[in-house]
């Protein structure tokens, strides 16, 4: 009777279409009949329109159907076929005899509107044709699985994410990254982002993207900053580093856009306090009793005016003080010369200035980020000086190489302990030659590539 109603709407519409139909015309259908629909109009460009109705009914979203459900995916080029199954449960996923996939690596992810690693190896031409083959093949299978979540913990400053799958296991396997929001809280969302998975499909995408598929056998992520979408084609779904390398990159512009500060920093959790922590990821994979004190293992932290939060979630619980701003930011660089000190602490410039330079031991990473990224880094690192000298926030540089020599887990945390509590060992101050060649290498590196730096960075 509903979806009789529904074609009988449809049906009108186009009849009147060039006539300008307008909502005034719905006094020809019972009002009895509509006061339990909710009506889409979109307008044709000859003035006529579409009539979209729909009922949200919770027990037939279960099963499968949802005309707002529908009518959401049509807006991002999905047609259901038969039945969208909608923010299902791992339990549920699971019941459907859902496995978790093996994670698989080496897939390539591409990103187009990257500007940490240069220009994008697609165009935008490309992208738009790998978008058609994947929208119509989604739009070709008997049944979808949608999932809605966010990047970043915190409703205050998150990015809201919509997954359209063709494979139940691709929602399992992204129900493990995304936290998790109400229902339709994606509906009021300005900029969300939407991941399309099709993993069913490889071999049109090698013809679509050429050279830049050569290593795609296995699967291949695209993401596109501009349009706020990721496609997972193959086994993509089941490589949990490159989708959060991808989402990373597709959340920081929402995030700043929302004042928030999206930096590749973890937070660090001693005792009651919770600290802004950035490390080389040399580091963290070599000092591995470090992760029982991280909130996630994942690097990206947000932020924000109320507090912090980690952009994706853990299976560890969260204690309530991780909405807290941090009570100060570390910075651990590895300097075999000893010319850094083991532990100091340093003004909200200097912490700019090695936060920029993500020095490790004669190499560089800017903001600590090897991944894609929007964001300049020099911006980034003005961003992140702001906030500090607004915040008051203390400020602490630890070289985790002693003397070629990487230290322990556990005398990190003893000196992250010690610079909380101002307690900084004795040591003797580094030959004059010996620090003036790392300050140099710095400064080369940093000119050569941001060519002029704010005069409050300093080493």
């Amino acid at each position: 009777m509903r979806r009789a109603l529904v074609k009988q709407l449809t049906r009108s519409a186009h009849a009147h279409a060039r006539s300008r139909f307008t909502v005034t015309d719905l006094s020809a259908f019972p009002s009895s009949s509509l006061s339990h629909q909710n009506m889409y109009w979109v307008p044709y460009a000859d003035g006529g329109c579409f009539i979209k109705a729909y009922q949200c009914h919770t027990d037939r979203e279960a099963d499968g159907f949802s005309y707002g459900l529908d009518w959401a995916l049509a807006c991002r080029g999905v047609v259901v076929k038969d039945k969208a199954f909608y923010n299902m449960t791992s339990l549920e996923l699971k019941k459907r005899g859902t496995i978790e996939a093996e994670q698989w690596s080496g897939v390539p992810l591409h990103v187009r509107g990257n500007v940490a690693g240069g220009t994008p190896n697609i165009s935008r031409a490309q992208f738009s044709k790998l978008l058609n083959l994947v929208s119509t093949h989604l739009s070709s299978v008997q049944n979808l699985y949608v999932q809605d979540g966010a990047v970043g913990s915190s409703p205050q400053c998150d990015a809201k994410v919509r997954v359209i799958a063709d494979s139940p296991s691709a929602i399992l396997s992204l129900n493990n990254i995304l936290w998790k929001r109400p229902c339709r809280a994606i509906s009021h969302d300005s900029c969300p982002l939407t991941v399309y998975v099709a993993s069913s499909i490889n071999t049109n995408v090698m013809e679509i993207l050429g050279k830049a598929s050569d290593q795609a056998s296995v699967g291949l992520a695209v993401a596109d900053i501009e349009r706020s979408s990721l496609i997972l084609c193959g086994k993509a779904f089941a490589s949990s580093g490159v989708i959060k390398d991808a989402l990373r990159a597709l959340a920081a512009p929402v995030l700043s856009a929302r004042a928030g500060i999206p930096v590749s920093g973890r937070l660090l959790v001693l005792h009651d306090s919770v600290n802004l922590f950035f490390a080389p990821e040399e580091i963290i994979k070599s000092i591995g009793g470090i992760q029982e004190n991280l909130i996630s293992s994942d690097t990206g932290t947000v932020i924000f005016s109320d507090g912090s939060a980690p952009f994706f979630a853990s299976k560890c619980s969260i204690p309530p003080s991780i909405l807290k701003k941090p009570a100060s930011v570390i910075l651990v660089s590895s300097d075999s010369t000893m010319a850094l000190p083991l532990v100091s602490q340093i003004s909200p410039g200097q912490a700019a200035y090695h936060f920029l330079a993500g020095y490790n031991d004669g190499k560089f990473v800017p903001a600590y980020n090897r991944a894609p990224s929007p964001v300049d880094p020099l911006a980034l690192a003005n961003s992140l000086l702001f906030e500090l000298k607004e915040s008051n926030t203390p400020c602490f540089l630890i070289n985790a190489n002693n003397g070629g020599k990487l230290i322990s887990c556990a005398e990190l945390i003893k000196l992250v302990e010690s610079a909380l509590a101002n307690k900084f060992p004795e040591r003797k101050a580094a030959p004059y030659a010996i620090v003036g060649d790392l300050k140099r290498k710095y400064k080369s590196f940093l000119l050569g590539k941001f060519f002029k730096l704010p005069q409050e960075f300093t080493f």
